[in-house]
């Protein structure tokens, strides 16, 4: 009789602690799921459907913070997962290779007065209408969403993140080794694509560097001129015929109201104005997007408009810019040849 009530209490203790596991909450485990993006940021980390600030994520030491995770749609704290190491993210970035396929990986940068929630959406809608063949990673630096006059201490967090932003490329340059990484920047972001690509060239890995998409870059044209000339990728006139998209693809407007005032700032014409300093040479495509009507009242917002995604799309696919299927215009002058992307007719 004792033995069989003693039989009993273990069994019931057995079911008890089942009770319990099952009623316990999941562990996030950073596990990337079909359509979900990864993110790296430097962001301060809040418990809030926020999920981050706009303000530099440091420790009691001062230390940058970096965290790095998964997210799905929509964007809030329940659909959030954080990685608790960089091997966590790179075991989770592996699981989403498709084996059918050479690995490469896709990484967007945001640009100024950008909340993380907004920049994650921005990098979802990027994955879905670029058709990216690979994980989509989001970097996100402290972008101040307070005020549009915060506009200087966001080039300054910009720079505060530069150097955490070149690491992470080196992690993901020492785990995959020669895989090929292509950069999106928008806006004050293309600053971290032109710091890309310097890096890549400083590595010294050819391969690793595939394709890069700049929508309405804040960057001086000079600054990204002499990077890409550095890189080898801006020696000459673009070919009037050219067998495949150029590494570079440029998208500049003439109707941008925002890089007006930024060109007021900083007394230089920007990259992503379609003026008298357009970047022309074989390593680059440049799209005129002017006439299209996009891009809100202050027309630098066409990141994310379907004809402008449709024709970056083709671009990473290889198609020239020349190609019917891409509809776009060849426009000839004395500095080269560049295109415009006109609304359908």
């Amino acid at each position: 009789m004792r033995s069989r009530t003693k039989r009993l209490l273990l069994f019931g203790i057995s079911v008890l602690t089942l009770m319990l596991y099952l009623r316990a909450p999941a562990r996030a485990e950073c596990v990337a799921t079909p359509g979900s993006i990864f993110f790296v940021t430097d962001r301060q980390p809040l418990d809030d459907n926020q999920l981050f600030s706009g303000e530099w994520g440091t420790d009691a030491n001062h230390n940058a913070i970096i965290t790095a995770g998964v997210i799905s749609a929509p964007v809030n704290k329940a659909n959030e997962s954080r990685c608790s190491s960089q091997q966590a993210l790179i075991t989770a970035i592996k699981s989403q290779f498709d084996p059918k396929r050479p690995r490469q990986i896709l990484v967007y940068v945001h640009g100024y007065y950008t909340s993380f929630v907004t920049a994650v959406e921005t990098a979802m809608e990027l994955q879905k209408g670029l058709r990216f063949p690979g994980p989509v990673i989001v970097y996100s630096w402290p972008s101040r969403k307070t005020s549009v006059l915060a506009y200087k201490t966001d080039e300054a967090n910009a720079k505060w993140s530069m150097p955490h932003f070149t690491t992470f490329l080196d992690n993901i340059n020492k785990a995959f080794p020669g895989m090929p990484v292509s950069l999106a920047g928008y806006s004050l972001g293309s600053r971290f694509v032109t710091e890309g690509i310097a890096f890549y060239r400083r590595e010294g890995c050819n391969n690793c560097f595939a394709r890069a998409i700049l929508f309405a870059p804040d960057v001086s044209s000079g600054d990204l001129r002499s990077a890409l000339t550095s890189s080898k990728l801006c020696s000459g006139k673009p070919l009037s015929n050219p067998a495949a998209s150029a590494p570079v693809l440029l998208y500049v407007s003439n109707d941008d109201r925002a890089l007006r005032q930024s060109q007021r700032v900083h007394k230089n014409q920007r990259a992503g104005q379609a003026g008298s300093d357009l970047i022309l040479c074989d390593g680059v495509d440049t799209v005129d997007v002017s006439y299209l009507d996009s891009g809100g009242n202050s027309g630098h917002g066409y990141v994310t408009d379907p004809r402008v995604l449709s024709d970056a799309a083709a671009a990473l696919a290889g198609v020239p810019p020349t190609s019917p299927t891409r509809g776009l215009k060849q426009v000839s002058r004395s500095g080269g040849i560049y295109y415009e992307l006109r609304p359908s007719p």
